[in-house]
């Protein structure tokens, strides 16, 4: 094969008369997803927080994601052809803040169980890193003063938040892959062209 026609072959799909040969193997390291899954989770969960200012119940207290949600295995159950049933208890990190002042903040982590089957051998560790909140909405349910700090408020929240859940079964491993060598950027073109490309699915 000619030096020209292995620099035409570039990322993407191959042209109608195919690829030509690769040139060479290669051992990359790269994550190898086992399995995984999705699922929309509803989550409502009560605390507390201590803000400045006048608050009155049934008013909101924003909050939003901070950080990634995280998993760790519980347990597993070997159910045959490769597969477990893995329980994983899943910590989800949130900020609440001070509808009166936004520099005032408190840290929370709500935590809840999950059990899923997925092929996921032994040694493969469950990720959710992925999942997002879908929404956050904090209520105040009850309102307290503070005898040491009588501008300071004690308030009991009702806080309901939807999770995508995104579960994925990852390992690190060398594989080994066909290769025409390293990518080589081609200059930019100004021609219109499908951009951005179709997004991946996500979670509704």
């Amino acid at each position: 094969m000619s030096e020209a026609k292995i620099a035409q072959v570039t990322p993407g799909e191959c042209p109608p008369e195919g690829c030509p040969p690769f040139t060479r193997i290669e051992c990359i390291a790269v994550d190898k997803i086992y399995d995984s899954c999705f699922q929309i989770h509803d989550l409502t969960r009560d605390t507390t927080v201590k803000f400045k200012n006048d608050f009155e119940e049934g008013g909101v207290i924003p909050c939003a994601q901070n950080g990634d949600i995280e998993c760790q295995e519980v347990s597993r159950t070997d159910v045959g052809g490769g597969f477990f049933t893995i329980t994983v208890l899943v910590t989800v990190p949130i900020t609440l803040t001070n509808p009166n002042d936004p520099t005032e903040t408190e840290d929370k982590e709500f935590t809840f169980t999950k059990t899923v089957t997925l092929c996921c051998p032994e040694g493969v560790g469950p990720d959710c890193s992925e999942s997002i909140i879908n929404f956050c909405n904090c209520v105040i349910t009850d309102v307290s003063g503070g005898p040491s700090n009588p501008g300071e408020k004690t308030l009991s929240l009702t806080c309901t938040l939807q999770i995508c859940l995104v579960l994925k079964c990852i390992l690190r491993v060398q594989l080994l892959v066909p290769s025409y060598g390293f990518c080589v950027p081609a200059p930019c073109v100004t021609l219109p062209g499908v951009c951005p490309p179709t997004p991946p699915a996500q979670c509704f």
